[in-house]
């Protein structure tokens, strides 16, 4: 039997939510690369497939939203990669990276704690209505960003007390973005954002030292994500506090006097009659 035009054109409609599906078992797959590259000491490769992970999550959820094929499914499916690919990799990496040999049981907590606010998150994600404008808390993409910007920056095992200090503030300091009621801005590329003389200069400096230098480049652009909730909320607070003391300080107006005018005495009492 041969099919027609329209006829396969209904069969690949009614398939289409395959394409999503597939980009998420993709981000899976790079989260469970990630396990299997920290574990065997390959944490360029593994900070590389984080990477791959960020960019198929980003894709999957806009394509499904295209197709018109987002899906119960495909949301469950969704939250699964992401705790793989942003909570149990990033934790194992980190753990094989600065933990295993200087602070083995302290390291397993440590991680433990991250991949347990990353679940959390994820969770609190998907019972939240949706916002368009930006994020309650860090997303597990930038917090699993910023591990893989750090790690990429040393690729090596490190065993100084120094360095396990420095992962365990690291991972509790996202840990708690990643949980707490701090906004972030929801970054999207398709859309054109108008930027100041200092935004563009910024952004272009950024751009040529992730040319020069890709390692400090993806470091200073995960550490600026990471910091600008706080810095958002600080700033958003500080602007309150000036408003309500300017408030409490400003000087009221006087109220005229009434019955006192031009002519007359203190009580409205013409002055050729105040003998």
């Amino acid at each position: 039997m041969r099919l027609t035009r329209s006829d396969l054109r209904e069969r690949l409609y009614q398939r289409r939510f395959l394409v999503p599906n597939a980009l998420t078992l993709g981000n899976m797959f790079c989260g469970f690369l990630t396990i299997i590259y920290a574990t065997s000491g390959r944490f360029e490769k593994a900070a590389i497939a984080i990477g791959f992970s960020i960019l198929l999550d980003g894709l999957d959820g806009r394509l499904a939203r295209r197709l018109n094929a987002t899906s119960k499914f495909g949301v469950e499916f969704d939250s699964f990669s992401d705790l793989v690919s942003f909570g149990i990799g990033p934790a194992i990496l980190i753990y094989n990276w600065c933990f295993r040999l200087q602070a083995d049981e302290f390291g397993v907590f440590i991680t433990f704690v991250y991949a347990l606010c990353a679940a959390s998150r994820l969770a609190r994600f998907n019972v939240s209505d949706p916002n368009p404008l930006g994020f309650v808390g860090l997303p597990t993409p930038g917090a699993a960003g910023m591990i893989a910007a750090v790690v990429n920056v040393s690729p090596v095992v490190h065993t100084s007390t120094v360095m396990t200090a420095c992962g365990a503030v690291l991972m509790l300091t996202l840990a708690y973005l990643m949980i707490s009621k701090i906004p972030f801005v929801k970054i999207k590329l398709h859309k054109r954002v108008g930027l100041n003389l200092i935004g563009t200069l910024a952004l272009g400096a950024l751009i040529a030292i992730i040319w020069y230098n890709n390692q400090l480049g993806f470091l200073l652009l995960a550490t600026g994500y990471c910091i600008s909730g706080p810095l958002s909320a600080i700033s958003a607070g500080f602007r309150e506090r000036v408003k309500q003391l300017a408030g409490m300080f400003s000087v009221r107006p006087r109220k005229p006097r009434s019955g006192g005018g031009k002519g007359s005495g203190g009580d409205g009492v013409p002055l050729a009659k105040i003998k």
